[in-house]
């Protein structure tokens, strides 16, 4: 019974032993969970990090749109929109009828999902009045220049015009002055020829004595003072009334 006892109890260096390597293996247990219970909250924080980063979006360029368009596409993409009259600060109930012109965030930057984009939007009558007188200001423009165009053309051609008039009137003036030259000098040129022409043919021409002066007896009495009588007919002194016989010869008797 003594030695059936003995080998079924297990001595006391067994026990030690076992009881060692029961307290190693918890400790090694206790370890492990501790080391994996610090390493999970890393774990489990890099998925939040990521979901973060994957949540930053490029904002979309919605310049140009209209506000209805615009807001589409920024709520499509998770962002919320703020949007007001940049320009006369009116209420908003038409989206359709107005034009995005500003954005913030700008188009390309990123920002998370769910963030608020803010709009500057101008309505579409605003604009088309602006565009309409603007249009009307360039035709105004336009009109003026063409205007004052015309104006420098007919102020040129006027111009143009009195030069030449004042260039042929001067040639005139010239024409009529080298012509009375001429004329002048064609004179001279005649009387000068006419004068030797004169003078030649006084020197070629013979020499005729000078006529006598006219005579005149009153009667027969006079005629004998002189020294005439008789006076014949075709002589200086003749006259009928001396010669009353008509025969030829006066104061012959």
């Amino acid at each position: 019974m003594n030695n059936l006892y003995a080998a079924a109890r297990p001595n006391a260096g067994q026990l030690k032993k076992s009881l060692a390597m029961a307290v190693l293996a918890g400790l090694l247990l206790t370890g492990c969970g501790g080391k994996q219970a610090a390493v999970e909250p890393a774990s489990a924080a890099t998925p939040a990090a990521s979901a973060t980063a994957e949540a930053a979006l490029a904002v979309p360029g919605v310049v140009g749109m209209t506000l209805d368009k615009a807001k589409k596409q920024l709520d499509d993409l998770g962002f919320k929109v703020e949007a007001v009259d940049s320009v006369d600060g009116k209420k908003i109930l038409v989206d359709k009828n107005w034009q995005v012109l500003t954005q913030d965030p700008a188009s390309g930057a990123k920002a998370a999902k769910g963030s608020t984009v803010r709009l500057g939007v101008k309505s579409l009558e605003k604009i088309a009045e602006e565009k309409a007188a603007a249009e009307k200001a360039a035709a105004d423009k336009a009109a003026a220049e063409a205007a004052a165009a015309a104006k420098a053309a007919a102020e040129k051609v006027a111009a143009d015009q009195a030069a030449q008039a004042a260039a042929a009137q001067a040639a005139a003036d010239q024409a009529a002055r080298d012509k009375a030259a001429a004329d002048q000098a064609a004179a001279q040129q005649a009387a000068a020829q006419a004068a030797q022409q004169a003078a030649q043919q006084a020197q070629q021409a013979p020499v005729v004595p000078a006529a006598p002066a006219a005579v005149y007896y009153a009667n027969c009495t006079a005629a004998r003072a002189a020294g005439a009588a008789p006076v014949y007919a075709g002589t200086p002194g003749y006259g009928k009334h001396l010669d009353r016989d008509g025969d030829g010869i006066g104061c012959d008797k």
